[in-house]
């Protein structure tokens, strides 16, 4: 358990530098999973900037001479931890370095979200914000199982560690609960790190929907804010979702810059671990080492170039996701299957009429965590060019992703694709006609 220190707490001073403030952010970040962690009895992993825990792992810096042995060691420890469960890993600054991602999917991680830090110096708190009525927020150090089923990142499982947390901890994670009518409607928690680079960070901001664009949130994170610079602190900072950002702008944050994340799927580590040359030969094609992959490629399972790995992608994924056209040329020639996305990705956009016109299945192609279609990608990155290519031939727009279970035309009304709506609506009128 940590020393809580008894004098009044040294926090980062006013005015740091941007290097100042990732500094302290990564500290803050890396000693929340960590307090976690630890108040759950559970182990640590680490390996200089490399750090494992239960279900989140970060990485602070890259050597390129260890990264890729760190990387080992720590799949190794996660595959002796039970359950097995999926894990989040965090680059804490704002540019990868160069091959990191080679590295990472190469070993069975997969793409996530990027995360979009958000930083407020506490002398420009915003001053006033309406509160609703009848809301009521307390802070509290202590966790109870609250009857609650749809409040974000809260799950009544996980009342037991927490509790231990505030236990272990009782100075350094204080929880605000946002009450309405008695009844339990937001939720967010501080983590307070001290000394040279102490900050507040807030963490596991939720709202329940039915409460929502009432300025709950903005009275929560203005509190947490409050209840930080009566602690003597004069930064805090957050990782934004695009819904929560204009919220937190209200209240005087800052955008500070973005950040990658990773998946590693609980399947990538439930799976054989791979073999030295395999890791070799995929980190090769996301660097784009074309003489490692004449030599591995050729004493490899011919599987590895078409079906998918324990982590989700393809060998042709990785290749994209790394911008190594040659890589993937070299794959495509050696039987990996070239689908309308990657075509695309790569810039082979005048190979797309042929795939369409030989392979027109490829149009309703499901892959991914997400097992979404071209088409709902397309919608995604708000493509319209690829939109249109795509609604050349016909498509089966009723197929649903696995996860939101919601059709292209859903996925369009959710993002608020106006005009991909009304090509959608044509397409699926003229398809009409002609039945």
């Amino acid at each position: 358990m940590e020393k809580i220190p008894s004098a009044k707490p040294r926090y980062l001073e006013e005015d740091p530098t941007l290097e100042q403030r990732w500094q302290a952010l990564r500290l803050n970040v890396q000693t929340c999973y960590e307090r976690l962690t630890r108040a759950s009895n559970k182990d640590i992993f680490q390996e200089a900037e490399v750090m494992g825990a239960q279900d989140h792992m970060t990485i602070a810096s890259v050597n390129p001479l260890q990264i890729g042995t760190q990387l080992d060691h720590l799949l190794a420890w996660y595959r002796e931890q039970k359950p097995l469960q999926e894990v989040i890993c965090w680059y804490l600054h704002p540019a990868p370095p160069k091959d990191l991602e080679a590295l990472l999917l190469a070993r069975g991680f997969a793409p996530n979200w990027q995360a979009h830090w958000m930083w407020c110096d506490l002398r420009h708190l915003s001053p006033h914000h309406n509160r609703p009525a009848n809301l009521d927020i307390r802070v509290s150090e202590n966790e109870l199982a609250w009857e609650v089923d749809d409040l974000p990142y809260y799950d009544p499982q996980d009342v037991p560690n927490l509790a231990a947390l505030h236990n272990a901890y009782p100075q350094h994670s204080p929880a605000l609960l946002a009450f309405q009518h008695q009844q339990i409607v937001g939720r967010c928690m501080l983590n307070f790190t001290m000394g040279q680079w102490g900050i507040a960070g807030l963490f596991a901001m939720g709202v329940v929907p039915s409460a929502r664009k009432q300025g709950i949130g903005t009275a929560l994170a203005h509190a947490a804010c409050k209840l930080a610079q009566q602690m003597g602190c004069h930064h805090v900072v957050l990782n934004a979702t695009p819904l929560g950002e204009p919220v937190y702008r209200r209240v005087g944050f800052q955008s500070m810059g973005y950040t990658d994340t990773w998946l590693l799927p609980s399947q990538t580590l439930a799976a054989l671990a791979p073999s030295t040359d395999e890791v070799r030969f995929l980190e090769a094609v996301g660097q784009g080492e074309i003489p490692i992959l004449d030599t591995i490629g050729n004493r490899l399972e011919k599987r590895i170039f078409h079906e998918t790995l324990p982590g989700g992608l393809m060998s042709l994924d990785i290749a994209v996701r790394c911008h190594q056209p040659a890589a993937a040329a070299w794959l495509v020639a050696h039987g990996a299957p070239l689908d309308i996305l990657s075509a695309w990705d790569l810039g082979w956009k005048d190979q797309i009429p042929g795939l369409l016109a030989t392979q027109p299945e490829l149009v309703n192609l499901q892959r991914g965590q997400w097992q979404a279609t071209p088409l709902h990608i397309a919608i995604e990155r708000d493509d319209l060019e690829l939109v249109k290519l795509l609604l050349t031939v016909p498509n089966d727009l009723e197929i649903k992703d696995a996860v939101f279970q919601a059709t292209a035309l859903d996925w369009a009304h959710h993002f608020q694709r106006d005009e991909i709506i009304q090509l959608l609506e044509n397409h699926r009128l003229k398809s009409a006609r002609k039945q």
